[in-house]
Formats: C-alpha cells, structure tokens, sequence
C-alpha cells in the first residue's frame, strides 16, 4: 500500500512540474555571431537517403526467425504431436 501511495505522489508531482512549465513564457534563444556559420549551410538539391541500409538488420533478423520457425514446424516431436510432447531443446520459438 505505501508503494501505490509514493507512486501516485511521484506522478502527481511530475505532473505539477509539467503543468508548471507548460505555462511559462517560451524560450527565446539568442544566436551568437561566432556561430551564425553553423546555420549558412548551403541547401542540397538532391538529397539521396540510403534506406535499404537502414533496413538490413531487420531484414536479416526476419528471414532467421522464418527459418527458426520452419525448423520448429518440421523437427520430430516425441511423444506425439503439440500437446504433451517434447520439442528440442534448440527450438527458440517454444516457451518452457
């Protein structure tokens, strides 16, 4: 019960200081003059993002878990069929 009482007590301060700050006045940041040179980037016509790259390791990581799952489907389980049997203990798609 005290645990339910320092949670709900963290959440309403947490939501205080977000009500608090909600309504202050906005931040007006000041650029500097030594660092107006980072913000005159000159502006790239052909902007080209790799996104094959991006999407390689979760590509890889799909077609391993299609296999863990075709080797599940097709390996011999003992003691006959799902319920009851016993499943290798390579298979990581099977829960203890």
């Amino acid at each position: 019960m005290r645990e339910l009482a320092i949670e709900i007590g963290v959440r309403a301060l947490l939501f205080g200081v977000f009500v608090f700050t909600e309504f202050l006045d906005p931040f007006q940041r000041v650029i500097q003059p030594e660092e107006i040179w980072l913000y005159k980037n000159p502006l790239v016509q052909s902007d080209n993002i790799p996104t094959r790259l991006m999407f390689l390791p979760f590509q890889a990581l799909a077609s391993r878990r299609s296999t863990w799952r075709a080797s599940c489907t097709a390996s011999p389980r003992v003691g006959g069929g799902r319920a009851g049997g016993s499943v290798p203990p390579s298979c990581p798609c099977t829960a203890p």
